[in-house]
């Protein structure tokens, strides 16, 4: 059969070469599963006073640097709306409350790998004002006491959603230490001093090998505690610094990073603008001729 190949099909075209998204690259570490679950098992910050928790990470690709385009992170809410109804629409210290959940500064730090696998210089720092959701309400199905019925079926306290941090153009080495960091009522850079819905607030955690890119030190974390006891080694490493603590073994941070080998270069604004003025122009005059091969999959 004779077919023209549509304008919206080229417009879909021109806006996967013109996007600002095509230089963000591909997906070069990945502990986040897919499809997001309701839940995760989750690393809570006020109730083991943290201030900051992540891990030693190591890029897809082989390459010796990489610049990155963005970072995902799973965060597991256990807070409720209706605790904090007659706060909706205002801001307390810390956050921001709405009705369909809340806005509080979340931090991604990225530092150099030291000597030993110590926690070495940062690179980049970034903090925006994460959004987010609150967790459902109580009940459905078998589900009892303060959990909630999943849309798997299972009874959760949590209710897992993520958070992306914008990094275009930040350059790192093949491996980095990450560390996702935020304040609570009495811990994190900046305690707040006042109770408030982060003090429910979890960084999820993934229980598998990562689908893309590896941890080089397996059972490894790296985290920050005031508390020595919740320490591998019962804080004579230090107590109160973001540091490397054992025995972790089979947690790490649910957490993406895309971007681009530093041997791959990011196409010219300019190059793609021509490749889109290109496919624009073909919109009203390509003409082909369609015969299928074969059945076609949408798996």
């Amino acid at each position: 059969m004779n077919a023209f190949v549509k304008l919206p099909i080229l417009s879909a075209l021109l806006l996967i070469f013109v996007s600002p998204a095509f230089g963000d690259g591909v997906v070069i570490y990945n502990t986040i599963p897919n499809p997001l679950p309701p839940n995760v098992p989750s690393q809570p910050y006020q109730a083991v006073q943290a201030g900051e928790f992540g891990g030693l990470i190591q890029f897809a690709g082989g390459d010796s640097s990489y610049t990155l385009g963005s970072a995902t992170v799973a965060m597991s809410d256990w807070a409720l709306g209706s605790d904090y109804s007659v706060q909706f629409g205002t801001t307390i210290t810390g956050a921001t409350i709405a009705s369909s959940g809340f806005y509080l500064p979340l931090t991604l730090d990225i530092y150099n790998v030291g000597a030993d696998n110590t926690v070495g210089s940062l690179i980049d720092s970034d903090t925006i004002d994460a959004f987010i959701p609150w967790r459902p309400a109580p009940g459905g199905g078998t589900c009892t006491g303060t959990t909630y019925e999943g849309s798997n079926g299972g009874c959760y306290n949590g209710s897992l959603s993520t958070v992306t941090f914008d990094l275009t153009g930040v350059s790192v080495p093949d491996q980095v230490i990450y560390g996702i960091a935020f304040n609570t009522t009495d811990y994190g850079s900046s305690p707040t001093g006042v109770a408030g819905p982060y003090d429910s607030l979890n960084f999820g955690l993934s229980t598998t090998s990562p689908t893309v890119g590896s941890n080089p030190l397996l059972g490894t974390v790296y985290w920050e505690t005031s508390s020595a006891h919740w320490y591998a080694d019962g804080g004579t490493g230090g107590v109160g610094i973001f540091r490397q603590d054992q025995n972790w073994a089979p947690y790490t941070g649910a957490i993406q990073f895309t971007g681009n080998p530093a041997s791959t270069p990011t196409p010219e604004p300019s190059s793609l603008l021509l490749l889109g003025t290109g496919l624009a122009g073909l919109a009203g005059v390509v003409f082909r001729k369609a015969t299928p091969s074969g059945p076609v999959s949408n798996s």
